[in-house]
């Protein structure tokens, strides 16, 4: 009988998200070549970021970028700056596109994308989101970031 619930219970689980794990993995993988190539782009950005990487950070944006985010406006050089700051603070950021709702018309585009990450420091690490949208330019046949907002999503108040 304590065989049986255990099964049963995988077996409820499977059915109810092998679905969800399907269509999560058909919108990966139905986008496009040019909608990847942005969606790599940003990626790239924050793998620039949380190596302190300026030169990889600066390969993909445009003259003129800028960034809204903590209530502020900051161009490559101060939000790189920033982060550098915190790192030398002890603080490490995890960020990751995720459910890239991606759109191109010509050689502009912009996504929206939900950043899962998380943010930790010497007191243990914290699981963060935020809401975050770009604005990209194909230059020379290389997409390039030339705006991005993001806004971090509060945590969950206690009793609700």
């Amino acid at each position: 009988m304590s065989l049986q619930l255990p099964i049963a219970l995988a077996v409820t689980f499977a059915l109810i998200f092998s679905p969800y794990v399907s269509i999560v993995r058909a919108q990966q993988t139905s986008l496009t070549s040019d909608q990847k190539q942005v969606v790599d782009t940003v990626s790239t950005i924050f793998t620039a970021a949380r190596a302190d990487d300026v030169a990889k950070f600066d390969s993909v944006i445009a003259p003129g970028f800028y960034i809204f985010d903590v209530g502020a406006r900051f161009n490559g050089d101060t939000i790189m700056a920033l982060i550098k700051a915190q790192h030398a603070a002890g603080k490490r950021y995890e960020w990751n596109v995720t459910e890239p709702d991606v759109h191109i018309n010509g050689n502009t585009a912009w996504i929206a994308y939900v950043n899962k990450g998380s943010i930790s420091d010497a007191s243990g690490t914290v699981n963060q989101n935020w809401l975050e949208s770009a604005f990209l330019e194909k230059q020379a046949g290389v997409w390039k970031i030339v705006f991005m907002h993001s806004t971090r999503v509060p945590p969950p108040t206690q009793g609700k």
